[in-house]
């Protein structure tokens, strides 16, 4: 239905004007397709009008952060007065967990949580933000907990129950409960994400047949160049890793790059020549855009094979085990891989 409200969006826009809400409304919604750059237009000119400025400074840190200019997201964020309000506190700790410090990301959340913990929407939010940031720094009791927690309010928040559907199949290995959460979640709501967890299970597991026809439904559900760009970060890995079609998974990531050119949509491009390859151009993209300048796992794994196959060892090595660290964020099949390519 994005496209549809945006279409609202535009006749509102045409027949009334913009006005700073309304553009602030549009926005998110563009974010949401992975248009950033429409999106900071938007923020742009409500900038202009000059009403609700704190609210366009936040939104604006969140299209910043999203493009990869750090620089300008802390910068908007530091022209804020208020540094203990809710929204100024859940952006610190987004820029946080950029800066590889998770640890301090955590206790921002926290603090944040501590804020609209009596607000129904804002504390699920919040807390399953909490929940993911807890598996990340390997806290996984403390993830399944706070997924619980919001589940005892909510049985119907999805997102929990994904988490825990992650948590069975990353941690617990407990693969035929976290394929019971998937497809129930995947028959109320058919989401292609559903249909990725539904692949990585049959990898898992060795079911090829089960796991070529997850992929193909990805694929028919992320039909259309909206989709299309919303799914550009898995579409592009499975271009290169699963349909062997490096070329199209390098024109994917390059149209990724204009739209959002942050380390993350490099790493993609360089994973894309790596798998065709080029592994000499892989390494350089790596150096240029993305070593030292993210600190996501799947671009560190990505490093260390990166620099596997130019040769160099050590370096992959040390990228390779610091991966290794994620496990449960990479999911069983990466760290199969991690653990094989370490042994050779």
């Amino acid at each position: 239905d994005l496209l549809t409200a945006d279409s609202i969006y535009q006749i509102v826009n045409t027949t009334y004007g913009s006005t700073p809400e309304l553009l602030q409304a549009m926005a998110p919604n563009c974010v949401t397709q992975h248009q950033f750059r429409k999106a900071k237009t938007y923020l742009m000119q409500a900038l202009k009008i000059g009403d609700s400025k704190a609210t366009t400074m936040l939104m604006l840190t969140d299209v910043q952060l999203e493009l990869g200019d750090y620089e300008g997201a802390v910068f908007n964020l530091k022209q804020l007065t208020n540094k203990n309000s809710f929204a100024y506190l859940i952006r610190l700790s987004k820029i946080k967990d950029h800066e590889g410090k998770l640890d301090t990301a955590i206790l921002l959340m926290e603090k944040a949580f501590e804020r609209i913990k009596n607000n129904k929407a804002l504390s699920a939010w919040t807390k399953t933000n909490l929940a993911d940031m807890y598996g990340h720094a390997g806290r996984i009791e403390e993830a399944y907990h706070a997924y619980l927690e919001v589940l005892r309010k909510d049985p119907n928040d999805d997102y929990a129950l994904k988490g825990i559907a992650w948590i069975a199949l990353s941690h617990d290995r407990n693969y035929q409960e976290a394929k019971k959460i998937i497809k129930f979640l995947s028959g109320k709501k058919d989401l292609p994400e559903y249909q990725l967890l539904l692949a990585e299970l049959a990898a898992v597991t060795g079911n090829d047949q089960d796991k070529k026809a997850a992929l193909e439904k990805f694929t028919a559900l992320t039909k259309g160049e909206t989709l299309e760009c919303m799914y550009a970060k898995y579409k592009v890995m499975l271009e290169a890793e699963e349909f062997k079609n490096p070329e199209k998974a390098i024109a994917i990531a390059e149209k990724e790059i204009e739209s959002r050119p942050c380390p993350q949509s490099y790493n993609l491009l360089a994973w894309s020549y790596f798998h065709k390859g080029d592994h000499k151009r892989a390494l350089e993209i790596c150096r240029q855009y993305v070593e030292r300048k993210t600190f996501e796992p799947e671009a560190i794994y990505h490093l260390g094979m990166i620099y596997g196959a130019n040769g160099k060892a050590e370096e992959s090595k040390v990228f390779l085990n610091e991966a290794l660290n994620s496990a449960f964020e990479l999911g069983p099949s990466i760290e199969n891989d991690i653990k094989k390519t370490l042994a050779q």
